[in-house]
Order: C-alpha cells, then sequence, then structure tokens
C-alpha cells in the first residue's frame, strides 16, 4: 500500500500524532470487497439464528415434554409421540414469535389421545396447537383448552365426551381470556355439563375467531339456563354506552345436533361482533343477539327440520345488522324484542337486575333485554315457519310488573325480507303499545317497512301491510325456497383426520350419544359468574 510522505507524520516516540491516509484505487477495491464479504458473513449467520436454529423436538413422556416446554422457543416444534397420554397438564409459559409460532403438535394428526384430567392452558403469545384428540376425561374447573395470551391457534384438534361424573361440576371446553386467538377445523361432541361449550372472558379478550369447526350431539337438558355452544361476553354485557366490544368472530362452522341449554346456540352479550356464514340443523335454540350492540349477523342458514325446540333468529340491543339469512322448518323465523325500561321504577312490584359492572367498581341496573334501537333488518329468508315469520316487539310485558320490559323496537328497517308461507296463519306480528297508565308516558319512533314479499298466505299486522307485497304460493321445492348457497356439510369442517376416519368407518364415536343427565333443577342465571 502505498502512502504518500507529504501526508505522513510522527512523533520521536513511533506514535503517530496525525494519520491521514490517502488511499489508491486498489486499496479502495480492497476495502470493497472486503466489506460485501463481511455483509454476507453476517446475512449468512442472520439466516442460521433464523432457520436454521429451529428444532424439532420429539417426546415420548410427560417428563420430556416439560423439558421441552421450557426450552422451545420461535420456529421450533414439539411433537408428541402418538398414543395415550393420561393427566397430562400442557402449561406453555413460552411461546414465539409474529411469523415464528411455537408449534405443539402430534406425530400424526389425531394419533395423541388426552384423557384423564388432561388439560391445555396457554399462557405464552404465538403458539400453535395441531393434532390432538382430548377423549373420554374430565376436569373439576376452569377449561380444557384456556387461551391466555395473544395469536394462539388450536387447529386439527377434537374434544370428545370430555365430561364430569356430576352435571353441576362446571367448566368450558374451550375458554378465551387473550386476545387476536383462533379455533379453526376442530371438532366438538358430546358436552353435557353446566357452563357453555366456547366462551370469552368479559374484560381483555378481543379479536378472537371460532371458524371452520364442527359442534355435534351436544345433548339437551332441560331447565339447564348457561349451557350456549358458543358465548361471548365482553364490553356491552352489562350495556356499557362506550364504543368497546369483543370483537369476536364466528364463521363457517356447523352446528348438528347441538342442543346444549336448548335455548342460544350462539350467544351474543357483548359489542361489535360477526357471526356469519354459519349451518345449523336440526337443533334446539337459535342464533341471539342477547345484549350488544353493533353486531352484524349475515348470510347464515338455520335448519330446523321440523325439530322440537329449533328457533330462528332473535336480537336485541343497538345498531345490529341481520341481513341475508335462510331459517326454514323452526318455531319461529326472526323476533326482535322489547326492551326492558330501568330507570325508575313503574309500579311498586317492580325488581330490578342489579349486577357489578364490568370493571366491578360499581353496582348498576341492567335491563333484562336492551331496547332495540336503529336494526337493519334486510335480505332474510324464512320458509316453512310453523310460528310467525317476523315478530317485532316480541315478550311485550313479559313478567309484569316484577320486570318492566315495555320499549318496543324503533327506528328500524325492515326490507328487501322474503317470507314462504304455503299454510297460512300469523305470518307478521307487531306489538302495539299500551296507553293506560303508567304506560301513557313512552312514545315510539316508527319502524320503516319496505320491498318485504310474503310468498303463501298470512296475516300481516296493520302497522308493517304498507311495506309487504303478497304473491300465490310456491312449491317449497323451487328456487325462491332454497338458501343462496348450499349449506355446509361434515366433509366441509373439522379436522381434516376426523373426516379420513369418519369415511373409513372409524368414527363411530360421532353417533354415540353421552349419558343421559335428568332435568336439571339449576337455573344458571342465578349464579354470579365471571367467566
Amino acid at each position: 500500500m502505498y502512502i504518500s510522505p507529504s501526508r505522513f507524520t510522527a512523533t520521536l516516540t513511533g506514535r503517530a500524532a496525525a494519520l491521514p491516509v490517502t488511499a489508491t484505487p486498489v486499496t479502495q477495491m480492497t476495502n470493497s470487497l472486503f466489506a460485501q464479504g463481511m455483509l454476507r458473513t453476517i446475512l449468512f449467520a442472520g439466516l442460521l439464528a433464523g432457520h436454521v436454529m429451529a428444532r424439532d423436538l420429539p417426546v415420548e413422556n410427560q417428563a420430556q415434554l416439560a423439558t421441552a416446554l421450557k426450552t422451545a422457543g420461535a420456529d421450533d416444534v414439539i411433537i408428541l409421540k402418538d398414543g395415550e397420554w393420561k393427566d397430562a397438564k400442557l402449561t406453555i409459559k413460552q411461546g414465539g414469535q409474529a411469523g415464528r409460532p411455537l408449534v405443539i403438535r402430534a406425530e400424526n394428526a389425531g394419533g395423541v389421545k388426552f384423557n384423564g384430567a388432561s388439560s391445555l392452558e396457554i399462557n405464552a403469545p404465538y403458539v400453535t396447537i395441531d393434532g390432538f384428540l382430548f377423549e373420554g376425561g374430565a376436569i373439576q374447573k376452569g377449561a380444557v383448552i384456556e387461551f391466555n395470551s395473544h395469536h394462539g391457534i388450536v387447529r386439527n384438534t377434537a374434544i370428545v365426551d370430555y365430561n364430569p361424573k356430576a352435571f353441576e361440576t362446571e367448566y368450558y371446553w374451550v375458554f378465551f381470556a387473550g386476545d387476536h386467538n383462533v379455533v379453526e377445523r376442530s371438532y366438538f361432541k358430546g358436552k353435557n355439563n353446566l357452563q357453555p361449550l366456547i366462551g370469552n372472558a368479559i374484560e381483555d379478550s378481543r379479536y378472537n375467531t371460532v371458524r371452520g369447526s364442527y359442534f355435534k350431539n351436544i345433548p339437551y337438558v332441560a331447565n339447564a339456563n348457561g349451557r350456549e355452544i358458543i358465548r361471548v361476553w365482553g364490553s356491552g354485557k352489562i350495556e356499557e354506552r362506550d364504543e368497546d366490544g369483543a370483537y369476536f368472530t364466528i364463521e363457517n362452522n356447523l352446528f348438528d345436533h347441538a342442543h346444549g341449554e336448548g335455548t342460544e346456540i350462539i350467544s351474543l352479550k357483548s359489542n361489535h361482533n360477526i357471526v356469519q356464514r354459519n349451518t345449523v340443523i336440526s337443533t334446539r335454540g337459535g342464533i341471539n343477539i342477547r345484549r350488544g350492540n353493533f353486531n352484524t349477523v349475515r348470510a347464515n342458514q338455520v335448519l330446523g327440520q321440523g325439530y322440537d325446540g329449533a328457533q330462528g333468529l332473535r336480537m336485541s340491543g343497538r345498531d345490529n345488522i341481520v341481513t341475508g339469512n335462510f331459517v326454514s322448518g323452526c318455531e319461529y323465523g326472526i323476533r326482535v324484542a322489547c326492551g326492558e325500561y330501568i330507570s325508575s321504577a313503574l309500579t311498586p312490584s317492580y325488581t330490578p337486575d342489579v349486577k357489578p359492572n364490568g370493571k366491578k367498581t360499581a353496582q348498576v341496573r341492567i335491563p333484562t333485554y336492551p331496547q332495540v334501537l336503529r336494526l337493519t333488518l334486510a335480505d332474510n329468508v324464512t320458509v316453512g315457519i310453523s310460528g310467525p315469520d317476523l315478530e317485532i316487539g316480541s315478550s311485550y310485558k313479559n313478567h309484569w310488573p316484577e320486570s318492566q320490559q315495555v320499549l318496543l323496537p324503533e327506528d328500524c328497517v325492515i326490507k328487501n325480507n322474503r317470507f314462504i308461507r304455503p299454510q297460512g296463519g300469523e305470518a307478521v306480528l307487531v306489538t302495539v303499545a299500551e296507553t293506560q297508565a303508567p304506560l301513557d308516558r313512552f312514545t315510539f319512533k316508527p319502524n320503516r317497512y319496505e320491498a318485504n314479499l310474503l310468498i303463501g298466505q298470512g296475516r300481516i299486522a296493520l302497522h308493517a301491510q304498507s311495506g309487504f307485497m303478497v304473491q300465490p304460493a310456491a312449491d317449497n321445492g323451487s328456487p325462491q325456497a332454497k338458501p343462496a348457497a348450499a349449506p355446509l356439510s361434515a366433509e366441509e369442517v373439522g379436522p381434516a383426520w376426523v373426516i379420513a376416519r369418519r369415511r373409513a368407518g372409524d368414527w363411530a364415536i360421532e353417533d354415540s350419544l353421552p349419558t343421559e343427565r335428568p332435568a336439571s333443577s339449576f337455573d344458571a342465571r342465578k349464579k354470579k359468574k365471571n367467566r
């Protein structure tokens, strides 16, 4: 290397006092090549750290599993050996990273069978669970699978007949207590104890999803409220007047003889949820916006097939959208409930419902049913309904005077709905408010009925007649009497390994019924739970 003498100075001790260097072109090229080589080395090391270091961690027993759970992290895959795992407690305390989850899976999908008191608790983010079977076990409380963090996924997993000896032993099969978690392509059959099958926490639990799953043969137990198949709590449950909500999505699921409590299959008790493209077949109960605002229920199919207790759609609350749904063979089609007046007692007999607010900072009155305001009810179809196709203001003065359910739905838009009713009877019921004291204080904005169609015959309430056309009856096999899309089938939902076993005749457990429970005197509405 050449250094100009004019640019070089040094002290007598040999240490440089100044060392400005002017490099030649050869020097610049050498330095450039060196820098490029260093860059390649750094990039290669990064690739090694990000990908080559990911590990498959096979485990054969619970001791090995416990060790793997302590050491595994992003991109690692813990593989459980096929076989029976009894009383296994999978508590996951460290997970992965965005785009690099920790995966915990069966050696072969469906090959790992958890039983006894086995359970799964996800307490870390970015964890994916894949291909497990929970069958024939039981726990004492909590949930079989519980999400306590964010961005967790449970897929291709089944829970079958995981029931306690006593009906009153309460637990969920899946419980969400975190954000952005997903259950997908999973299978649930036979739950017969108290508490919903799937639940969402009232606080700090948002943007969770259940999709592409199959709910099969969930037995009905009389007088046992609180056994919904999916119950979504969150902001709005205690009638909070804020813009928060659960933001839960329930989509592309199949409910087949999934009775539970027999009233609410899906129960929304929060704001900002979406229920879409689900199919319900021969199941007691219906899809219910029980309380909450800004919810959307669209493109679902409820095929009652004349089953005892099969119901359609029911709703309460403000600014909800119910559109493009298909309901057939049910006891009623669409019910828009009356709300409860809670500001003051209309009679000395009024007994308000008082509960802690969502944050448990005060006791508040909540309506048994919130008033329906500004509902959009559009493009829905009902076929062969034994009761009314549409009820506006159902349950008026229900349990009066202890309850004050006297607030009619108001300022709603009911348009482009089609009711196919060859048998006649009451097609559209509209409740008219009483005007004597103490109810003379109430006035309500009118609802708007536009371009609705009754095909067949039936009575339409006077207040709705201007918004309906009537046509002669159509054959129930006509295109007008069919949903726009085919209903979901067992071949389209749930784990692929369950579908394969069913095809091979190796899934007879699907058609077996769990132990019958007697009619219960327990009323879950009297239980004060925060889960």
